[in-house]
């Protein structure tokens, strides 16, 4: 059976171009009735490109950081709200020395305090209707850092620990959050990219996946994903086996760390905790024999 998205309404911030653009159109192909979110009203051309792709498709100017705005202006014009895609944001790139107070707050507002401010405002909503799902886009510069982008790694990797809070509270309203990492070529970070790679991770090759978390009939929730080039991911939490010590039986000291750096270090054994007991139980139970 096709994914189909009929009678349902999706909200997508930075929605005109470049990401954004494409997820309103995979998800207007499968029958979506797309909200489309940008901050001018020139953009409403790009409105009418996705309603061309099957959909139907609405253009809501405003600030993305207005959240509980945009969406009570969603649901009153379309009926209901069912999923939000967070898109929409920018970058400030500066070393951390050179970095404002304004720079920081400026980028780590409309990626991290917008997704929790436009998840807050869509949870009444999802809980009313029996459900919801959140998506909302994080960065590889979240995950593996990166070189003058202090702000924005931060903010998208702590969408990471935003969706997987969500994930935990949002469970028994069907209320679903995801995070992924997307690279696709867009006007804004493929300008020196030769020919061949841009054609390789073209934006279209990223949405499928973001649209597929958005759809009721999807219950992962909470976990991280990269997506490019028609290859997607789930990425999760890995850590050595490493150095336990029992401290009823042996002094746990500095020594005692830096004599087992290694051991520590060492991932040729490896865990993977889903959760926080995990964690804590393969932390304590391998001394305490708990």
């Amino acid at each position: 059976m096709p994914v189909r998205f009929d009678h349902k309404v999706v909200l997508v911030t930075g929605a005109s171009r470049g990401l954004g653009k494409a997820f309103a159109h995979c998800l207007a192909e499968a029958g979506a009735m797309v909200a489309l979110n940008s901050t001018s009203e020139d953009d409403r051309g790009a409105t009418q490109s996705v309603a061309d792709a099957g959909g139907e498709a609405l253009h809501f100017t405003g600030r993305v950081e207005d959240s509980e705005d945009l969406v009570n202006r969603v649901v009153e014009r379309c009926g209901r709200l069912d999923a939000v895609v967070h898109n929409a944001g920018f970058i400030q790139d500066k070393t951390l020395k050179k970095m404002s107070n304004e720079q920081w707050d400026a980028v780590v507002d409309v990626h991290l305090k917008t997704s929790f401010k436009l998840s807050r405002a869509a949870w009444p909503h999802f809980e009313n209707q029996g459900g919801g799902r959140i998506v909302l886009l994080s960065s590889s510069a979240g995950m593996y850092g990166n070189f003058g982008q202090a702000n924005y790694a931060s903010a998208k990797m702590g969408m990471y620990g935003l969706a997987q809070s969500i994930a935990l509270e949002g469970a028994k309203f069907n209320i679903t959050c995801n995070c992924v990492s997307p690279f696709g070529a867009t006007e804004m970070n493929s300008a020196n990219f030769p020919e061949a790679l841009k054609t390789a991770i073209k934006t279209e090759y990223v949405a499928p996946l973001v649209a597929y978390l958005a759809h009721e009939d999807c219950k992962e929730s909470g976990s991280m994903f990269e997506a490019s080039a028609g290859s997607f991911k789930k990425v999760r939490w890995e850590r050595s086996v490493g150095l336990n010590i029992d401290p009823r039986k042996e002094a746990v000291t500095l020594d005692a760390v830096a004599e087992n750096w290694y051991k520590i270090t060492d991932f040729s054994e490896s865990e993977h905790p889903a959760n926080m007991g995990e964690a804590l139980q393969g932390m304590y139970g391998r001394t305490l024999g708990a």
